[in-house]
């Protein structure tokens, strides 16, 4: 499977998942980008992943098509997401999503992710996920999602999310 990099930001600094460093970005740097709330049907969830496969588990295909059981409930929704936006890795110059998180969600989000450190999580939306990665430390305020496939994914994953264009 492929390595994705996630890096999720806090308000002193970034945190990275997995083996991955903390990544800096810009944010909004992509031109036109604007933070913009994400629609109710946008389904973003982020779920801890279950290597047993349990029955009470529900099953997504990963990006390289391999099954992925994804545990139940979601302690990331689109309810917790104020807002999205597209910005820029400064490091290889290619565009990230950024999640925003409601004031109400941050300390829920941040004690649920100190709560699963070292352990495989994955962001998707709808049934698609974006990517797989090890909390390697807690986050509650943003995340930015980098190591996107193509060139226009973040975007068309902006506009898939909000509904509009970046």
């Amino acid at each position: 499977m492929r390595s994705q990099l996630i890096a999720f930001l806090l308000v002193a600094g970034s945190v990275g998942l997995g083996a991955c460093t903390p990544s800096e970005y810009e944010p909004g740097a992509a031109a036109g980008s604007e933070q913009v709330a994400p629609l109710p049907q946008s389904r973003i969830q982020m779920r801890e992943v279950d290597a047993t496969g349990a029955p009470t588990s529900s099953e997504l295909k990963d990006r390289g098509g391999n099954a992925l059981f994804l545990k139940k409930p979601a302690f990331l929704t689109t309810a917790d997401v104020a807002s999205v936006s597209v910005g820029r890795d400064i490091h290889n110059g290619r565009a990230t999503l950024e999640l925003h998180m409601t004031a109400a969600a941050a300390p829920r989000l941040l004690a649920a992710t100190e709560a699963r450190v070292g352990k495989r999580v994955a962001l998707t939306v709808g049934d698609k996920v974006l990517t797989v990665a090890t909390i390697s430390g807690p986050f509650g305020e943003s995340m930015q999602v980098t190591g996107l496939d193509k060139d226009g994914e973040a975007q068309q994953l902006f506009a898939e999310i909000t509904g509009r264009r970046p």
